[in-house]
């Protein structure tokens, strides 16, 4: 199970790289709009965040460490927002707020999950 829980990690990664790529990459067009690697990096963050916290209380990976559901209570509302500012945003003309929501969002959830 330290596999999974470690091909998790990884994918919890790649799905905050996702979003980010998906944001630089308008960022760098200068079309400051929402792209579907946000949705899908915010997708794999949740999946896999949820996936993980899982694991970890149901005692399948053995851990020692306390687990803060104050902070990963608070990244899981910020996946289901950025999802929902994509699917908004999507829909609208005027993108530019949704992609920098978006970007600060994804931000936040980074010092989140570093901060001691």
């Amino acid at each position: 199970m330290e596999i999974l829980y470690t091909a998790l990690v990884v994918l919890h990664v790649v799905g905050i790289v996702a979003i980010g790529y998906g944001f630089f990459k308008e960022l760098a067009k200068k079309t400051f709009g929402v792209n579907v690697a946000m949705l899908h990096g915010a997708s794999t963050q949740l999946l896999t965040g949820v996936l993980m916290v899982g694991l970890r209380e149901s005692g399948v990976v053995a851990d020692d460490e306390v687990l803060d559901m104050s902070r990963i209570g608070l990244k899981l509302v910020i996946a289901l927002v950025i999802i929902a500012l994509y699917s908004i945003g999507k829909r609208k003309s005027e993108q530019k707020i949704y992609w920098a929501l978006i970007g600060a969002l994804t931000l936040t959830n980074i010092v989140i999950a570093y901060a001691v």
